[in-house]
C-alpha cells in the first residue's frame, strides 16, 4: 500500500466518523530527551526536510492517542481548518503559514509523515490516524516532514528508536569501620638514677687512710716528728703531703740512732699502705723501767765493792 493511498484512507475515515477535533484542555509539557524507562512514550520530531534538526521529548505516563503523546511531550501542533487536529498540518510552527495555509489536507509532496516503533526496534509507517492509535508504554512515536518525495519513500525519523541504558546506580561507599584506638602503653617505672660518683682526690693530695688497729691515726708533727700516744700504744703518723712518707714509731722501743723504715707511698693510690707495729703487751712493766732498775742495781753493787776496797786499803790506826 502506497503512502498516498494510506493518506487518503485516513482522510476518509475521519470524514466518515465525523471526527472534527475540538481544541482539548491544556496539558503539562513533557521533559526533554528520552523517557528514562518504560513509564512513558518517547516522541521524535525530525525537521531536516525543513532545514532544521531533530527534537526528542518524553510524554510521561500512559498516552491514549498519538495526538496526546505529541502534545503531552510538549510540542505545539496545528490541524487543518477542515479536519482540525485529526490531521496534523504544523508542528512547532513548521511549515510556516506562508508555505502552507492548513485549510485542507496538505499535498502528498509536503506533509508530516507519522511513524511508530518499539524500544530497540525499527521505524514503521503508521497505517492509522493520529486519533486512532494508542501508543504502548515505553514505545516511540515519530514524525518526519516529507518534502518533494514520492509517495512510496517518505523519510524516516533520523533518530533510532532506542532508549539509552540508564546510568549504573552507584552505591555510596560504606563508611570506614570504626577503629578502636590502641591501648596506651603500660606505665613503666623510671630506672633508679645511678649512684653519684665519689669525687677523686685532687692531684698532690693523699686520701686519708682508714683507722689502724692499735691506736688513732694522727698527722705527723712539725719537722717529721711522730706524736706520742698513750703508754704502750702504737701511733701511725700520716704525712701532710705525698712528699713526706709516713713513719711508724713504737713508744720507748725505737733503737738509738735508728730510723724507722717505711715503704714508699704512691701519691695516686687512694689507699696508701700504712705500716702498723703491734703494741707491746702492757701486762708487765715497761722494758725501759726494767733496764733502768738493772742499771741502778749494777751501779749500787759497783759502789759497794769500791767502798770495801778503799776500806781494805786504808791502814788501821
Amino acid at each position: 500500500m502506497s503512502a498516498r493511498t494510506i493518506h487518503a484512507a485516513l482522510v476518509l475515515a475521519l470524514v466518515a466518523a465525523g471526527a472534527l477535533a475540538a481544541p482539548g484542555p491544556a496539558v503539562a509539557a513533557g521533559s526533554a530527551g528520552y523517557c528514562p524507562d518504560s513509564g512513558g512514550v518517547t516522541v521524535v520530531v525530525d525537521f531536516k526536510e525543513l532545514g532544521g534538526g531533530t527534537i526528542v521529548r518524553c510524554a510521561s505516563g500512559d498516552q491514549d492517542t498519538g495526538l496526546a503523546a505529541l502534545k503531552n511531550a510538549g510540542f505545539q501542533v496545528a490541524g487543518t481548518l477542515r479536519w482540525g487536529e485529526g490531521f496534523i498540518c504544523r508542528i512547532e510552527g513548521k511549515p510556516t503559514a506562508g508555505t502552507e495555509k492548513c485549510v485542507d489536507t496538505p499535498p502528498a509532496s509536503a506533509y508530516w509523515s507519522y511513524w511508530h516503533a518499539p524500544n530497540g526496534g525499527s521505524w514503521t509507517y503508521s497505517d492509522k490516524g493520529v486519533l486512532n492509535r494508542t501508543p504502548p508504554a515505553g514505545s516511540f512515536e515519530g514524525w518526519s516532514f516529507s518534502l518533494n518525495r514520492g509517495t512510496d519513500n517518505p523519510p524516516r525519523p533520523a533518530v533510532a528508536p532506542v532508549r539509552p541504558a540508564p546510568p549504573p546506580r552507584t552505591t555510596p561507599p560504606a563508611p570506614p569501620p570504626r577503629t578502636t584506638p590502641p591501648a596506651p602503653p603500660p606505665r613503666t617505672t623510671a630506672p633508679a638514677p645511678p649512684p653519684a660518683p665519689t669525687p677523686a682526690s685532687p692531684p698532690g693530695s693523699a686520701a686519708a687512710p682508714p683507722p689502724v688497729a692499735g691506736g688513732p691515726v694522727v698527722p705527723a708533727g712539725p719537722g717529721g716528728t711522730t706524736p706520742t700516744g698513750p703508754a704502750g700504744a702504737t701511733v701511725t703518723a700520716v704525712p701532710p703531703s705525698p712528699a713526706t712518707p709516713p713513719t711508724t714509731t713504737t713508744a720507748g722501743a725505737a733503737p738509738l740512732g735508728a730510723a724507722s723504715a717505711t715503704p714508699a707511698v704512691d701519691a695516686t693510690d687512694p689507699f696508701p699502705p700504712t705500716e702498723v707495729t703491734a703494741a707491746r703487751d702492757t701486762d708487765g712493766p715497761p722494758f725501759g723501767t726494767l733496764a733502768g732498775l738493772i742499771l741502778l742495781v749494777a751501779l749500787a753493787g759497783g759502789g759497794i765493792v769500791a767502798a770495801r776496797r778503799r776500806r781494805s786499803a786504808t791502814p788501821d790506826d
